[in-house]
């Protein structure tokens, strides 16, 4: 049977609750948006491990060579293997990086990580324990019963909505959207109510009343922040009164931001995910707790939790995340911008099956983005032949190489090599250097057919092409590339399903033309983050600057989007 499984309808798709961290900034602060720019060395964080020098080494020669700001270099304590725990990963690499985001006041700079030779490819499957069963039970106990606290709460807010305006229809959907949509609308007929009064005695009682009825939905927090708001906008006519007001209650809030992101960060410890509920509870209200019970069942569920570090690491500033499977990539072009998601982060490795590679692939990036990137596109279609014709999954994706050939042909100058054969091209068949490839399939059967140019890029979409890189009797198709030169690549460190690789012609043509960093254009085009594929390569390379191969006015309308830069979300902490 192939590896390859077709996806199924609704599995990329799972709600995910706010991160309470988030959620308790934009109560102290308005954060405007980050400016307009591309990736830039400032962006960076570089992440070593402390067990493999040469991964230092590296980084510190990088660093140099991309005018990478000083302190930009974190160091994780872990074993010099290719696969960690998740627990190693939640307790060793979490913590640190985010420790050493906010120590340094990094958070409004670094949007991309870039792991380096010597830091593990993956993270292995959640081991759940009995005691961890028992909290899974427990913890839908308690989702069923904030539901139906919160709905109770939202029926008296509604019942309230009908006593000002008899037209007002209550509604019935019990899930937590629907129940916070439902709030939402009985409180707009209570406020249009109120507006509405002369006698501002009379509208002082409506508002208290409403506000009494709604705080077990929402907590303390809200409130407190609705009053520092109003005090702020008097702040030059304070009383002293008011003066100790405000600083009381941003002291509380602080206070509270304090003891999340402390306990946050201890996410794997039972305990801490207990003192986390009280604390939601009590201070957030019911809807903000069930969210929270949402999240946590889904952080401990631990069916297919295994996932490429890095892949994972874009989430690092994330708390009670789905780990089963994937999330949906928000810096994906087609995904709505979402200010209420904590920061997402870039990730692309610089790494290989000897530490000298990373060196070669450094500087043959540095070369080709000055002289301009110099070679043939070949693309090797013809995969869905070799493992089942007849099946639409991977006959579209068939077409998806066949587009890229097409817009080499029409839209660029390059020349072009294209096999539609069901084997992939025989070893050593392409004459002169190769600059783009792309192509599938033959499982961890690599096939040298081309001789890449410095700085070359190219994928070949295949399951298991990146379990590992050092391991030497294998002939995965990662490993293989390195080892004939290729400078930027991506694979899949366990069974990723087929729409899990970024489609080659939206990748390539974002690539050809200049605008944008590896990086970026990998984020821009990977559909899911928290999963099994990652990326190597020099994260701020751009093979086409020098000449653009492609005129961004020749994308297709909706790829034109992902040349925007990649910004950090208006909520994004700053410490």
């Amino acid at each position: 049977m192939s590896p390859f499984h077709p996806l199924h309808n609704g599995d990329t798709i799972r709600r995910m609750p706010r991160r309470v961290a988030t959620f308790v900034l934009a109560l102290l602060t308005l954060c405007a948006a980050a400016p307009t720019r591309a990736l830039e060395p400032d962006n960076l964080l570089l992440i070593v491990n402390k067990s493999v020098p040469e991964g230092r080494t590296l980084a510190g020669y990088y660093a140099d060579k991309r005018k990478v700001p000083a302190n930009r270099i974190v160091e994780l304590d872990l074993p010099p293997a290719e696969e960690i725990t998740f627990d190693d990963y939640e307790i060793k690499v979490v913590p640190v990086v985010r420790d050493f985001i906010a120590r340094n006041n990094l958070a409004d700079r670094v949007t991309c990580l870039v792991p380096f030779y010597g830091v593990p490819l993956k993270v292995a499957a959640r081991t759940n324990t009995p005691a961890d069963q028992v909290e899974i039970v427990q913890l839908r106990k308690d989702l069923v019963q904030a539901t139906s606290d919160a709905e109770s709460v939202v029926r008296l807010v509604e019942t309230m909505a009908r006593e000002v305006d008899p037209k007002f229809s209550p509604g019935t959907d019990a899930s937590l959207a629907g129940l916070t949509a439902r709030d939402a609308a009985a409180r707009g007929v209570i406020g249009r109510y109120a507006m509405s009064l002369n006698d501002p005695q009379q509208f002082e009682a409506v508002m208290e009343r409403a506000e009494k009825l709604v705080s077990p939905l929402v907590g303390s927090a809200p409130t407190m922040q609705r009053r520092v708001r109003e005090l702020a906008r008097f702040a030059s006519r304070w009383t002293p009164e008011q003066k100790k007001e405000s600083e009381t209650l941003r002291a509380r809030l602080l206070e509270f931001r304090r003891q999340l992101d402390a306990l946050e960060v201890r996410r794997n410890d039972p305990a801490a995910r207990e003192q986390i509920r009280n604390l939601v509870k009590r201070e957030m209200g019911l809807v903000e707790y069930a969210r929270l019970l949402e999240g946590m069942i889904g952080y401990l569920y631990a069916d297919s939790s295994d996932a490429a570090l890095d892949s994972e690491l874009a989430l690092v500033q994330w708390n009670f995340y789905p780990r089963t499977r994937w999330i949906a990539n928000p810096l994906h072009y087609r995904h709505p911008r979402r200010d209420d998601l904590p920061p997402v982060m870039m990730t692309m490795r610089l790494d290989g099956p000897q530490a000298g590679t990373v060196r070669d692939i450094i500087l043959g990036s540095l070369k080709a983005e000055t002289e301009g990137l110099e070679g043939k596109v070949v693309v090797d279609a013809g995969g869905s032949l070799a493992i089942d014709a007849k099946n639409p999954n991977y006959v579209s994706f068939d077409q998806r190489l066949k587009n890229l050939a097409r817009i080499v042909r029409t839209q660029t100058s390059l020349p072009l090599v294209l096999d539609e054969n069901r084997e992939v091209l025989p070893a050593h068949s392409v004459k002169d250097s190769t600059a783009i490839y792309c192509g599938w399939y033959s499982l961890q059967n690599y096939v040298p057919a081309c001789t890449f140019a410095p700085g070359a890029v190219g994928f070949h979409v295949a399951s298991f092409e990146m379990t590992t890189l050092r391991t030497q009797n294998v002939n995965q198709w990662v490993r293989g590339m390195l080892n004939d030169g290729i400078a930027a690549t991506l694979g899949a460190t366990n069974e990723p399903f087929l729409t899990a690789f970024p489609p080659p012609d939206e990748f390539f043509p974002l690539l050809f033309t200049g605008k944008l960093t590896l990086a970026e254009v990998y984020w821009r085009t990977v559909p899911f983050a928290s999963w099994r594929v990652a990326a190597i390569g020099d994260p701020l390379y751009r093979p086409y600057q020098a000449r653009p191969a492609m005129r961004s006015e020749s994308l297709s309308k909706p790829l034109q989007a992902a040349l925007k830069p990649i910004l950090p979300p208006a909520s994004a902490p700053v410490r």
